[in-house]
């Protein structure tokens, strides 16, 4: 065909094998350039697969081309094959280009036919259409192949989705992760007989979850929530105070074992109440008190660590409460014992007396030693 100027409209009729499938099963070279190339080209890649959609593409160029040099006999056509690469992505985008280029200084189209064989190759459309206009797109597959490929492109897409996306990862991967620890755990302790009952409400809680919106009023309510510091003292007040109605709970049960069974109600005589008061309130201490001071305790322990936080001079406060406390423990238990039996002398060598003057000496000690020692060196405010 003449190549005049002026004018004349010059298109070219391009192919593109994005996986070069050209040159890896026919070991045929791109650019492929001219009628006779593509037509020789095509039949050497449909002799080595015959269900190769490219080859199709390609035998699709060629007829196009003779079908428009016969109806537009004053127009210019050419027709071509580039390739991309078989690992895809940038590399086989670029090698698109430089080819597509390539052809371009060999033929220099003012319009391009592109002759595609499906979904995937119309992905290179602003790679064409940045250096030189697409005047028509035309489709050349095999029946029915072009929406199973169309329908693999989107699962793939959703697929990736799922797995790189952190919004819908969470389910499609963190869900079947928590799942299979819980059944390495099982295994582990020789519980796998009850794995179908472990899951199945662990995904029951998942789905009720989701179902419900809960996931999404927690994100919220967290967005309300107060500061860390705030957070992890309060949560030591609650656990505290919850550990020491227990105590208090357990010290009635264990006082109320030693009420006789012949008690007088509390109205009807309570001078004879008033003189057991003693030997209760010290059984109600003995099984109390346990409960009591460790809840007093995690209470203190969650202000240090909150005022640590905050870097608050309270917190070496907190430390000399833990300290007082613990010696506190001692003495109430001790007392208790004495409020039991009141027989009991005090005297200098009483353990009462020596864990009173104990637990003095060490407080005094601890607080000049830790205001001293650690006040300055800790830069609290």
């Amino acid at each position: 065909m003449p190549e005049s100027g002026g004018s004349v409209e010059r298109t070219l009729i391009l192919c593109i094998d994005g996986d070069d499938d050209i040159g890896q099963k026919s070991l045929v070279k791109t650019p492929i350039l001219n009628r006779n190339a593509n037509l020789e080209a095509a039949t050497n890649l449909a002799l080595v697969d015959p269900e190769e959609a490219d080859a199709n593409a390609m035998f699709g160029a060629v007829r196009l081309y003779d079908q428009l040099i016969k109806k537009y006999p004053n127009e210019v056509y050419q027709v071509a094959t580039i390739a991309g690469t078989s690992i895809g992505g940038v590399e086989a985008d670029r090698k698109i280009v430089r080819e597509l280029e390539s052809v371009l200084e060999s033929f220099k189209a003012n319009g391009v036919i592109l002759v595609t064989d499906g979904y995937s190759d119309e992905k290179v459309i602003p790679l064409i259409q940045a250096r030189v206009p697409i005047t028509s797109i035309q489709h050349v597959v095999v029946k029915h192949s072009e929406r199973i490929e169309e329908t693999w492109a989107v699962l793939f897409r959703y697929m990736r989705m799922l797995v790189e996306d952190p919004y819908y990862s969470r389910m499609s991967l963190g869900v079947p992760g928590i799942m299979l620890v819980i059944l390495g755990f099982l295994t582990i302790f020789g519980q796998l007989k009850n794995a179908g009952m472990v899951l199945t409400f662990f995904l029951g809680i998942i789905l009720l979850i989701k179902g419900f919106g809960f996931d999404e009023k927690l994100a919220v309510a967290r967005l309300k929530l107060p500061s860390p510091d705030r957070q992890l003292t309060l949560a030591s007040l609650s656990v505290g105070v919850i550990v020491s109605i227990v105590g208090v709970i357990n010290g009635v049960v264990y006082s109320w074992r030693f009420v006789p069974a012949s008690a007088p109600l509390m109205w009807e005589n309570y001078p004879w109440w008033i003189q057991q008061s003693p030997l209760l309130l010290g059984h109600f201490i003995i099984g109390a008190i346990d409960f009591i001071i460790l809840g007093v305790m995690v209470t203190l322990i969650g202000g240090v660590a909150s005022y640590y936080v905050q870097k608050d001079s309270k917190m070496l406060q907190n430390i000399v409460g833990i300290i007082v406390t613990f010696w506190l423990w001692f003495i109430v238990k001790e007392s208790a014992e004495i409020l039991i039996k009141p027989e009991k002398t005090l005297n200098l060598s009483s353990p009462l007396v020596i864990m009173t003057l104990a637990g003095v000496v060490t407080t005094i000690m601890s607080v000049f030693y830790i205001y001293g020692s650690y006040k300055d060196r800790l830069s609290f405010k």
